[in-house]
């Protein structure tokens, strides 16, 4: 029977300005995750500094197993 998986990655204080290397670090992510059958499904923020402007960025990620 097919099980389905779910799995969360956050990723920390993103800036009110990306940046390169923030650019990069989440491709990065995804690419990981896309390469090991994840599917991302749903991504989501949350302001964690109002001041500075920090949220944070939630991927959603579901995957079919055996």
């Amino acid at each position: 029977m097919t099980q389905v998986e779910n799995d969360l990655d956050i990723y920390y204080a993103v800036g009110n300005a990306n940046t390169k290397r923030q650019e990069n670090e989440i491709s990065a992510i995804i690419d990981k995750r896309n390469s090991s059958g994840w599917r991302l499904i749903s991504t989501s923020t949350a302001i964690v500094d109002p001041k500075n402007q920090f949220s944070n960025l939630y991927l959603f990620w579901e995957r079919n197993s055996n």
